[in-house]
């Protein structure tokens, strides 16, 4: 089996990743990093915009390869909702779980906007570890 992760590069991601490197090496399972984003569609042809984002997208999937250490890895570009894209990674991936970051929403500001840790408890047949960014004391 393996980990499904979310990774974009921010520190929430950071910190979840970090959280899932621990949990494969533990495990001895593989993980599959996902950088997964809807461009939005304000009308147009947005085709330099999704190609953007792909690129920062596999800018930020070297970046995990590169401190992955000794764990079997793989990574995906997906333009998708980050929530469904998560779900469709672990359900191709037969995953055991789905770890993202979180800043720590509060839960009515969560709901409104639609964070993607929340989408992924509502929605996900597999397990979601949500890994918080420590709070500065």
């Amino acid at each position: 089996m393996t980990l499904v992760v979310g990774y974009d590069g921010t520190e929430g991601a950071r910190v979840a990743y970090a959280e899932a490197r621990k949990l494969a090496a533990e495990l001895g399972e593989g993980l599959h990093v996902v950088f997964s984003f809807e461009a939005p569609r304000l009308g147009g042809e947005l085709r330099d915009l999704d190609e953007a984002i792909q690129e920062r997208g596999r800018q930020v999937l070297d970046e995990a390869k590169a401190i992955a250490g000794d764990l079997p890895i793989s990574t995906e570009v997906r333009l998708q909702d980050s929530a469904e894209g998560l779900i469709a990674a672990a359900e191709e991936q037969d995953a055991r779980m789905i770890i993202v970051g979180s800043y720590g929403e509060r839960p009515l500001k969560s709901i409104l906007v639609g964070a993607t840790p929340t989408r992924l408890l509502h929605l996900s047949q597999r397990p979601v570890l949500v890994v918080r960014i420590p709070e500065d004391d």
